[in-house]
């Protein structure tokens, strides 16, 4: 059922980011600080640009929204109240887990360096919550409307309807079908649980990729590189991986828009400090060749030396089940994203 949800009168935000999630740990330090208990209700959005994953508690009123502009890679953690002493108590907690920016910290970043980085006003705005924006903010925006760049104009009619629709409550559906993945995310047989998407980690046989797989070693220890290449040649973020089973696994995955060729971005101790990239699908080789070109590194004859030591123990069987230890399987909208 699609429905809006509307929470208490007192709204403010934190903009946090894109691979940082609600989870478990904070609902529970949410529950410890404030006694609320938050549960997942629905995803949906505010009606255009945004899309949302809304968590409520008992009654309704008191909303947490992990709110994501996919066009720009932006989110922000929304809080809707019954009461300004609840606001900040929750945003409190949520500034205490995650790196936070907050809509002064982002507009004095632009003030003076509109051009640096436009798309930066679309954060600036998400960090209202869908409150009145600071006077400051309201100016910095208009002199950004008549800008004489064109990207700086671009990105602020841009951030001008992605705050237009915030003010509204967001839409959601409950209890939604989940999404199983296509293409080439899918494993060879349809698995259980939540995690159903391939993997290059070994010793998850039921998820293992059903093709060939070329792998990169990259010349850098930074995984941004791959991940802001990816975002260049407007590649969608399929998995946000995360090491939530303690064990150094990460592994981020992107996919060309046709879902015909994913890149893993792959890190574990095991592997030692450099990036490791794992390419499968149509267009696998040529891609494993274009981000030698431009990151430098190596296309290497099979995995790398180690990997088979990140495979999960049985004390990490959650990962192997189907837990959230290893990400989240997030769907786009198709056409181009704009750069940050």
């Amino acid at each position: 059922m699609i429905t809006p949800v509307d929470g208490g009168p007192y709204r403010c935000a934190l903009v946090v980011r894109y691979e940082d999630e609600i989870d478990d740990s904070l609902l529970g330090a949410l529950a410890d600080a404030t006694g609320l208990t938050f549960a997942y209700y629905g995803n949906g959005g505010f009606g255009g640009e945004t899309l949302a994953d809304v968590y409520a508690d008992a009654s309704g009123r008191s909303l947490l929204i992990e709110v994501v502009a996919d066009e720009v890679g932006a989110k922000a953690v929304f809080v809707r109240a019954e009461s300004a002493d609840e606001a900040v108590a929750i945003r409190t907690v949520v500034g205490e887990r995650f790196q936070v920016w907050t809509e002064q910290t982002l507009r004095a970043q632009l003030e003076g360096a509109l051009a640096d980085a436009p798309w930066t006003l679309v954060a600036m705005m998400m960090a209202t919550g869908g409150a009145e924006p600071d006077p400051e903010t309201v100016g910095l925006l208009q002199r950004a409307l008549g800008h004489g760049d064109d990207d700086v104009r671009q990105a602020a009619e841009y951030a001008r309807t992605v705050a237009a629709e915030l003010v509204h409550p967001p839409v959601v559906m409950r209890e939604a079908p989940r999404e199983r993945p296509t293409g080439v995310l899918a494993p060879a047989r349809p698995v259980g649980g939540e995690q159903d998407w391939v993997t290059v980690r070994p010793g998850i046989p039921d998820r293992a990729v059903p093709r060939p797989v070329v792998w990169v070693r990259l010349a850098t220890d930074d995984a941004e590189k791959p991940a802001v290449w990816s975002f260049r040649e407007d590649w969608n973020i399929a998995v946000i991986g995360r090491d939530t089973d303690g064990s150094g696994w990460k592994e981020a995955i992107y996919t060309t828009m046709d879902e015909e060729t994913a890149l893993h971005i792959v890190e574990h101790p095991a592997l030692g400090t450099v990036v490791h990239t794992a390419v499968h699908g149509t267009h696998a080789e040529a891609t494993a060749a274009a981000l030698r070109e431009a990151l430098g590194g190596e296309i290497l004859d099979g995995p790398p030396p180690g990997l088979e030591r990140t495979a999960p123990g049985p004390s990490r069987g959650a990962a192997k089940a189907g837990g959230r230890a290893g990400g989240r399987l997030r769907r786009r909208r198709s056409g181009r994203r704009r750069p940050r």
